[in-house]
């Protein structure tokens, strides 16, 4: 009995290994494809939709709807109901931001906007860059909302954003050249920018000034002042900056902004280590 028993048991354990082992390249497939889903939305400068993420990847429709409400439902990515479309979750956003060389940035960068938000009552941001494009990575909302970043993570083209054009400012000219070669510039609004050559002028100023501003060139009626933060090499690895109605701007109140942002990103990149 014992040794029918002990037979059997082998035999399901044979036939359970012989599935696992089928059934092995089908999930490491699904994951394949689930990073190569997060890839794609984190990469794209819009956010895409289903149909966009289904035709660029050439991933079977119910396949992706699957993997698509997984990734949701984890938090990986997150899903706009009203526009249809997909943009990076809170969870990637932690991920990201502790995978950062500095593991102090993020709590740095957050105090900063804080501060700096309860100081003016206006909405602040921390941004980095990433190619030609800023990712917002924390928000601090003022008492007055004037920004056109609803999520943590959200992506614009830098040059429609003072800090944007902060981070392009630290980039030599090569490098500017090469990242935007062949490119046209989006533009947001009728105050966008979208002249490369004039942009370029642009970035030599900010450079000399050491901040940045944008006056409705990403939101009708917004205006941002953006200054830059360094790490203790003396690399400009983010800015801070803060968004206000143009009509709240002054010479008088401009001048505050200004200083007030450049404070501020003194104090994070003093903190970082920056001496």
């Amino acid at each position: 009995m014992n040794t029918i028993t002990t037979n059997h048991r082998q035999k399901e354990e044979h036939i359970s290994g012989a599935n696992r082992k089928k059934e092995q390249p089908l999930f490491v497939k699904s994951v394949a494809r689930a990073l190569e889903i997060v890839n794609y939305v984190v990469k794209s400068s819009k956010s895409p939709s289903f149909t966009v993420i289904q035709e660029a990847l050439d991933i079977p429709k119910s396949s992706l709807s699957y993997l698509l409400q997984e990734l949701v439902q984890q938090n990986y990515l997150q899903f706009d109901n009203d526009r249809k479309v997909y943009y990076p979750g809170l969870q990637l956003i932690k991920i990201g931001a502790s995978c950062l060389s500095n593991s102090n940035l993020s709590d740095e960068l957050w105090r900063g906007i804080k501060k700096l938000g309860e100081e003016l009552g206006e909405t602040t941001h921390a941004v980095i860059l990433e190619d030609r494009f800023v990712i917002f990575i924390a928000k601090y909302r003022g008492t007055t909302e004037v920004s056109s970043i609803s999520n943590i993570g959200f992506k614009l083209a830098a040059h429609a954003t003072a800090s944007g054009k902060m981070l392009l400012s630290s980039l030599d000219e090569e490098e500017l050249d090469k990242r935007f070669a062949g490119i046209e510039l989006e533009r947001y609004t009728e105050f966008t920018n979208t002249c490369y050559t004039d942009l370029k002028k642009e970035l030599v100023e900010i450079r000399k000034n050491g901040y940045a501003t944008d006056n409705q060139a990403n939101v009708p009626g917004g205006f941002c002042v953006a200054a830059p933060v360094y790490d203790k090499t003396g690399k400009m690895i983010a800015t801070i900056s803060a968004s206000v109605l143009v009509a709240k701007i002054t010479d008088e109140y401009l001048q505050l902004l200004i200083q007030r942002v450049k404070s501020a990103a003194k104090d994070v990149s003093t903190r970082l280590g920056k001496v």
